[in-house]
């Protein structure tokens, strides 16, 4: 296994990855998304958007810029909301921008924190409780979704066993998660089961004291995401009798799932065309105005949020933030 991940993590192999990647998103989105409908007939529905909706999608795509800052508040007391949005523009934008960005966000996510104060422990214990948090909202969604879905219609079999598979996934997590709260590891060296203890009683505090908070944020912040693709598809004039409102959050769902592993960087081509599919499968909608609707609602959650982040780290790396609302820091262990 120590042979195997020594490979995995070479130069080479990491490079080979990331070029895979960024291929696999051109090939969807160059080649297999304008199968479903063509550029010039999704330059013409974008034409179309209607003007009753444009004040909706800004304001719902100014909330989605701020509340997965609420979420990371809750899971480290003491951050302020102006230091959570810019950690969180800089690290969306580098998860987006970046094949492989996941891991370079979370160690750029743990050196702001620390800079502004924070102490590795908790540090630490926010990082997995939001990323834990976040996973378990995106394997409940479908389940919840296409009970909603099944009450109006037919289920398609492919949503269906995309639900089936989250839930299996969200059972199988809530499992493995109960068994590390509670099982000692005896091949961990000295000193490291110690503080895996110490995280486990830190991180069931946490939970006590700011779980509530912390369920609603993580919930919101989702709910305002599947909102946004919902103003995005009104918006270019797909009608409830053509794709319903649970028809769209089954979909939204589908598509938060299949992304959960990144194949490509911020799920660029993969979320596109699934998503694409996922409301075509949902009910009856144009093609066309599907895809404009998947490609406005991309804009607003994938590319907008990287000049901030840019900006974010600019400002971030010149000032450490000193001139913010100074939070309750806890001493860096």
């Amino acid at each position: 296994m120590a042979g195997l991940q020594s490979i995995v993590q070479t130069p080479i192999v990491r490079t080979i990855t990331r070029i895979a990647g960024v291929a696999i998103a051109v090939v969807l989105l160059v080649v297999v998304l304008p199968r479903v409908a063509s550029w010039g007939e999704v330059a013409d529905a974008f034409g179309d958007f209607s003007g009753v909706w444009l004040a909706p999608l800004l304001v719902v795509g100014a909330a989605n810029l701020i509340a997965p800052a609420t979420a990371h508040m809750a899971s480290l007391p003491g951050l302020g909301i102006n230091r959570a949005v810019i950690s969180d523009w800089t690290t969306t934008a580098i998860t987006n921008l970046v094949p492989g960005g996941s891991a370079i966000a979370i160690a750029v996510t743990s050196a702001m924190y620390a800079r502004w104060g924070h102490g590795r422990a908790a540090i630490a214990r926010s990082i997995v409780v939001t990323g834990v948090w976040d996973l378990l909202v995106k394997l409940t969604m479908p389940a919840l979704a296409i009970v909603w879905l099944a009450s109006e219609r037919e289920l398609d079999r492919g949503l269906l066993q995309a639900a089936m598979i989250g839930l299996a996934l969200l059972v199988g997590a809530v499992v493995l998660g109960a068994i590390l709260l509670g099982v000692r590891l005896p091949f961990l060296r000295a000193g490291w089961q110690e503080r895996l203890d110490q995280l486990r009683a830190d991180t069931v505090t946490l939970v006590r004291t700011n779980g509530i908070s912390l369920t609603f944020w993580t919930l919101a912040g989702h709910l305002n995401l599947a909102l946004l693709l919902f103003v995005c598809v009104r918006g270019l004039g797909v009608e409830s009798d053509e794709l319903s409102a649970a028809g769209i959050l089954a979909a939204f769902a589908f598509g938060r799932l299949i992304t959960a592993i990144p194949i490509t960087p911020g799920g660029i081509g993969v979320m596109e065309l699934g998503l694409t599919a996922a409301l075509l499968a949902s009910g009856t909608p144009p093609e066309a105005q599907t895809v404009a609707a998947v490609l406005l609602f991309r804009f607003f959650s994938l590319v907008t949020p990287i000049p901030l982040g840019i900006a974010g780290w600019a400002w971030w790396s010149g000032v450490s933030g000193k001139t913010v609302d100074e939070p309750a820091a806890e001493p860096v262990a």
